[in-house]
């Protein structure tokens, strides 16, 4: 089901399957945003990425010698939530654990995710809750794609992603399995904190990032629209469009947890980059979107 908010600049509309945005509409400048989800490239929008991001080796991990199968990025995509609130412009959105979930996953959890309209855009709250007696390990990510070009006239390439925070850009190293390879290596694909928009760029799948610093702005220096993503605290940004297309859309996906090791099955517990929640304790991560 398609819920929708409001307020005097912004629409937006959020399935109720994978608590996904679907839509961000300017008034004031005639402008989508957001990816329509288009079959031809990619049927989604901005999924949301919880209890996972990306990819498992075999699908799988292990957590206190038991072994579990996980999908990609996490089972919200297949999720239906309930609306818990919806006052016009603001929109809450939760699943629980039950059965099903902790077959895949053994932790009791309460998760919800928020999506604001301001006068800048919009800003989506995940909340994570431990309704557990045990500590809770977690990972949670974004995946927005946002249309590039966001203007008539011009093309994909004359599109960059900007880093103006960036502290020594180093990009994490992925196998050709699409999986974590555990090391980082310097990259010409951003220079100055500048990195140029080509399709070629996405041929071996995600650009994963680190050292980006809060902040990534997709502009072109032709146009006038941009997108500004502000991503306090996470460590991780991956840039992404589908692999080898011409794909009229760019993903910007901050993330504060890496996908698997390529050929290994590590007990979450033993993950560095794991979210561990302590019973009873809550956390949030807030993904803020400005539109111009």
């Amino acid at each position: 089901m398609i819920e929708r908010i409001e307020n005097s600049r912004f629409i937006a509309e959020v399935n109720t399957l994978g608590a996904q945005l679907t839509r961000i509409y300017s008034k004031d400048t005639d402008t989508e945003y957001l990816w329509n989800g288009d079959e031809t490239y990619w049927k989604k929008h901005a999924p949301v990425l919880f209890p996972f991001v990306g990819r498992l080796h075999e699908g799988k991990y292990s957590y206190k010698g038991n072994v579990y199968e996980m999908t990609l990025h996490g089972f919200c995509q297949q999720a239906e939530f309930s609306v818990l609130s919806n006052d016009g412009s603001s929109i809450t959105l939760g699943i629980e654990s039950n059965d099903e979930r902790r077959a895949m996953y053994p932790f009791d959890f309460a998760f919800s995710v928020t999506y604001s309209l301001n006068d800048d855009g919009l800003v989506e709250t995940a909340h994570v809750k431990n309704t557990g007696s045990s500590e809770m390990l977690y990972g949670f990510g974004g995946h927005p794609g946002f249309n590039a070009p966001l203007e008539k006239g011009l093309a994909f390439e004359d599109y960059e992603v900007d880093f103006p925070e960036q502290q020594g850009i180093e990009r994490r190293v992925f196998t050709d399995n699409h999986m974590d390879a555990g090391s980082y290596e310097s990259t010409d694909t951003v220079k100055d904190g500048v990195m140029p928009m080509h399709h070629d760029l996405f041929d071996d799948d995600a650009v994963v990032l680190h050292r980006t610093g809060e902040r990534a702005i997709l502009r072109s220096s032709k146009g006038k629209r941009y997108v500004e993503v502000v991503y306090k605290g996470a460590p991780w940004c991956g840039i992404w469009h589908p692999i080898k297309r011409d794909a009229p859309f760019v993903c910007i996906e901050p993330w504060w947890t890496l996908p698997g090791r390529d050929g290994m099955m590590v007990d979450i517990s033993e993950r560095e980059d794991f979210i561990h929640l302590a019973p009873g304790a809550e956390n949030t991560h807030t993904i803020e979107m400005k539109l111009g």
